[in-house]
């Protein structure tokens, strides 16, 4: 003779985990995303073509701010703008003190490595 076997399980303290989990890791993500931000606006100031300042001085960072699509902008502009894309994106001009174009896209794509840690400690941080 076959009978009905029930379990019934409370998993409001699981869930309730799973929520804080979620939010600390959206929170920590925007942490490490606005720190990897202001870290890559510092390494481009260092190449970012220079005359006066103008265009040096114009760089900024927008910070993250939703939890739930985080992006933070880091750029040049302001009265800079109409040659900022220009002087980025021709590399072959040559410009005083080292100093080049491709400033924000080289110093992104050479501290990936740093970025990476960078993330993985804020972010990792939450598991330990």
């Amino acid at each position: 003779m076959a009978g009905n076997f029930y379990i019934e399980m409370d998993l409001k303290g699981l869930n309730a985990g799973v929520e804080k989990l979620t939010r600390l890791t959206r929170a920590k993500n925007l942490e490490a995303i606005n720190r990897i931000a202001d870290m890559l606006l510092n390494l481009s100031q260092k190449e970012v073509p220079f005359n006066v300042g103008t265009l040096q001085n114009s760089g900024h960072v927008e910070q993250a701010k939703d939890l739930n699509e985080p992006e933070a902008i880091v750029g040049y502009g302001g009265m800079a703008a109409p040659y900022a894309a220009r002087l980025h994106e021709h590399p072959e001009y040559v410009f005083q003190n080292g100093r080049k174009g491709k400033y924000l896209e080289d110093p992104l794509k050479n501290n990936l490595n740093i970025f990476q840690s960078i993330y993985k400690e804020i972010v990792g941080g939450i598991f330990k």
